[in-house]
């Protein structure tokens, strides 16, 4: 599990699951917090151990992970481009 920084504290996977994290939360993770979250959040739901609309919460949850960690990609990419502009083509 990696550990959190002291601005991402507050995002736990019981924060997740309980539908008590929201984008702004979301938005300020690290890459590797992230990731490392919605990992964990795919394994709640894989157990079949949680009740329906929880599962669906954190599927949802999940999505905003997806999208933030799709944000950070496009933004290493970006940064990539502009530093390796001939490694691009």
């Amino acid at each position: 599990m990696v550990k959190a920084n002291d601005g991402e504290k507050g995002v736990t996977l019981e924060g997740l699951l309980h539908g008590e994290v929201g984008p702004k939360e979301v938005s300020k993770l690290k890459f590797e917090r992230a990731l490392a979250l919605l990992e964990e959040v795919v394994a709640s739901v894989e157990s079949g151990t949680l009740p329906l609309d929880q599962a669906i919460g954190s599927y949802e949850q999940g999505t905003l992970l997806i999208q933030h960690l799709r944000q950070l990609l496009a933004g290493a990419e970006e940064k990539l481009r502009i530093l390796a502009p001939e490694a691009a083509q």
